[in-house]
């Protein structure tokens, strides 16, 4: 057995061997720290070691843990640097010295934070910010009086997927896209990607891979004419230029996996993790937007760091962006965010784990607003320290609005995203094309957009709804499948208005809830008209309204019950009249008849009491039934049942832990059934409950944590009675 020797840890006041390092800091103010030949240091939890004026010299094993190793003090790069035969790894590292720098003389990886917020680093190209599966390396803002000097390795870990994405490197004065993502043509398991095109001639030549159609898989974009172009040979820089402001390039690019060869077959894709070589880019980034209004750039994040979109200045744009979610459909698909009117919350279609933090190696496509100069700043203020893909759901909308989603419909019955588009409704709003309106990015595979004077929009925004509007709806680039649209309406409810969706081909019209949400399932097969990218639209009508004859109709809380009353005159020829209520404004089903007393009545007055209210809003209207046969509908009315007097909440409702509290108030005993599912229409929580009746609190715990956004569940009672409830997850 070799023996084992302990670090000497010298300092102008300690003198010990240390071998642990565990929930403490420690400083360190000499010429060195140094882990000598087989001798290890350990620093266990979330320690912080403090170099002063000193090296780090690793010739041995280093465990950083959670810790964060600080460079401290005034000494330059003779004194302090990271120096050894043996890469030093760190979990964060910090450069904070008041005068000079500290130099990398052997290879130091970051795994979670670099932070340089005095002094300079030496990189002496020794530096990786690491991407794993868990965690991508991030640069903290940098001191303006700081800089971060000499080359580096960014790597972006990508999942497995066949999908298209929007990527870009953060780096300036770069190396070779063949020689960076490429990996110069080297196959290693898990770490680069193929990169193919026509007329492959490989490492002697374009620099392209081979693969069965050699089919075009890395683009770039000319905002002079608003195209994508094929890049045809990669061994050209990844990064635009070497200045070191905005540099970095952003490309659409199909990443299959790695670069092993089985990847180039549809049934085959892993993992991988591609690298950047160049220098950081720090300070001040501006790019040069496309100067034509509506006119769209590609810009590249342009730090190795997420950025929040509402920190970074815009000059003449929308504040609107346009970029790539891998997770949707089958290859991928555009996702618009905009927040018009400046409350900083936004608007998203489909909905997405995309946020307003574009992450490191992102890119993404804004919108200039007007003709003449328009640029995007980003400032090192504009970091973000959040790297989480959660999804983000706008906390709300002033307006109505309705967002029409598209799934594919699998063979096992699961579902999974592939567009979506959405229509606003506000007196705000024109009803003409404007910067408003959000055009329409088309996708791969299916695309799902709202049509206005022939033009294809993610988001249409119009004035306040009225009877008679329609919502033309374009699905195009279909195949032979079943398909299903999820309808999410927001504030649209109106008494007496209901909204349908028209399918041309079936001749079918299906009631959509103006207060919820609607799901309906269909084909496209092999008849043309199955495919007419024309074939749905969505119609806003008036439900027939009893011209005179109901004066007025009025419904109010009672008690624990609910009072509904209307009054007839000139009640002639009638025969009866029923009640009948809706949780949603849209379903309604009957619940009483009352028949007419006496015959040609100047004027009458009718109620009934309904005694069974559910908690939250219940709408009725009357139905009225003449000795002819016709049947005519009164205008709706609604109560809001509060302070649970009989049904359900959630409680808390946003919830924050995978612990939904289910409150119970005034219930019958018996078994209920109770189910979760997420906005895709997926459950992803089932289970029973027995209850002795009465008010009671269920706890109803998912194996593991939810992920934020809104949920649906529904509460089946003993008596087959049904009840939704909106679950909001922080």
């Amino acid at each position: 057995m070799k023996p084992f020797y302990p670090i000497l840890l010298k300092s102008s006041r300690l003198f010990f061997a240390l071998t642990l390092i565990s929930g403490l800091a420690d400083k360190v103010t000499a010429q060195q720290l140094t882990i000598n030949p087989r001798s290890s240091l350990v620093l266990n939890g979330s320690v912080s070691l403090v170099i002063n004026n000193s090296a780090f010299q690793n010739y041995g094993t280093f465990s950083a843990g959670a810790s964060t190793v600080s460079f401290t003090g005034h000494n330059d790069t003779l004194v302090a640097y990271v120096n050894g035969n043996q890469a030093s790894e760190f979990n964060n590292l910090s450069i904070s010295k008041s005068a000079n720098g500290v130099a990398l003389k052997s290879r130091a990886i970051v795994k979670n934070v670099l932070t340089v917020d005095g002094g300079n680093l030496y990189t002496d190209s020794n530096l990786t910010l690491k991407s794993d599966v868990n965690l991508t390396a991030r640069v903290a803002p940098v001191a303006a009086s700081s800089k971060i000097i000499g080359q580096a390795d960014v790597e972006r870990f990508i999942p497995s997927k066949r999908s298209w994405r929007l990527m870009t490197a953060p780096v300036t004065n770069s190396n070779t896209i063949y020689n960076t993502w490429q990996s110069a043509g080297v196959y290693t398991p898990g770490i680069g990607l193929l990169v193919t095109g026509p007329s492959p001639t490989g490492a002697t030549g374009n620099g392209l891979d081979a693969s069965t159609q050699n089919a075009v898989s890395m683009k770039s974009w000319n905002y002079g004419t608003q195209a994508l172009v094929n890049v045809l040979n990669t061994k050209i820089p990844l990064s635009a230029g070497n200045t070191g402001s905005a540099d970095n390039t952003g490309y659409f690019i199909f990443v299959r996996g790695d670069r092993n060869a089985s990847n180039t077959c549809t049934c085959s894709t892993n993992t991988t993790v591609v690298t950047g070589v160049g220098a950081l880019q720090t300070g001040t980034q501006t790019f040069t937007a496309a100067p034509v209004s509506g006119k769209y750039t590609l810009i590249g994040n342009p730090y190795a760091s997420p950025v929040n979109f509402e920190n970074i200045a815009r000059t003449n744009l929308v504040k609107r962006f346009y970029t790539w979610d891998p997770s949707l459909n089958q290859t991928g698909g555009y996702v618009m965010m905009d927040d018009l009117d400046g409350d900083g919350i936004y608007s998203q279609i489909p909905a997405s784990a995309q946020t307003v933090d574009l992450q490191s190696g992102q890119a993404f496509f804004v919108e200039t607003k007007m003709t003449g100069v328009a640029s995007i700043t980003f400032n090192e203020s504009s970091k973000s320290a959040n790297r989480s893909n959660m999804g983000f759901r706008p906390a709300g909308n002033p307006a109505g609005i309705i967002k029409a989603t598209l799934n594919l419909m699998n063979a096992d019955n699961t579902v999974t995203m592939a567009d979506g588009a959405f229509a606003e409704f506000n007196s705000i709003f024109s009803s003409g094309i404007d910067r408003d309106d959000a055009l329409k990015f088309g996708n791969t595979n299916e695309n799902l957009s709202i049509i206005r004077n022939t033009t294809s929009l993610a988001a249409e925004r119009r004035p306040e709804l009225s009877v008679n509007d329609t919502v033309y709806l374009k699905l195009a680039t279909t195949t032979q499948r079943a398909y299903q649209f999820v309808f999410d309406a927001d504030n649209l409810q109106q008494p007496g208005l209901i909204g349908y969706l028209m399918d041309s081909y079936l001749g079918t019209s299906t009631a959509i809830n103006l207060e919820g949400s609607t799901k309906v399932n269909f084909n496209i097969n092999a008849a043309a008209a199955s495919a007419a990218t024309n074939r749905f639209k969505i119609v806003f009508k008036q439900a027939a309204v009893l011209p005179v004859t109901i004066t007025s109709v009025k419904a109010y809380q009672l008690n624990k019950d609910i009072a509904v009353e209307w009054t007839v005159e000139n009640e002639v020829n009638m025969v009866k009249y029923d009640v009948e209520k809706s949780t949603d404004g849209t379903t309604f089903s009957f619940a009483s008849n009352t028949k007419v007393t006496g015959t040609n009545n100047l004027n009458n007055t009718y109620s009934w009491l309904d005694v069974k209210p559910v908690q939250g809003v219940n709408y009725y209207r009357i139905k009225s039934y003449d000795l002819s046969g016709e049947v005519k509908y009164s205008t709706v009315v609604k109560v809001s049942i509060a302070g649970g007097v009989v049904g359900y909440s959630i409680y808390p409702n946003p919830v924050t832990t995978n612990v939904i509290n289910l409150v119970m108030t005034n219930q019958p005993a018996g078994k209920y059934h109770v189910s979760l599912t997420n906005v895709i229409g997926q459950v992803i929580f089932v289970k029973d409950i027995q209850t002795n009746g009465g008010n009671s609190t269920q706890a109803l715990k998912t194996e593991s944590k939810l992920l934020p956004g809104i949920y649906q569940l529904e509460i089946s009672s003993p008596d087959n009675n049904h009840d939704t409830q909106k679950v909001i997850v922080e």
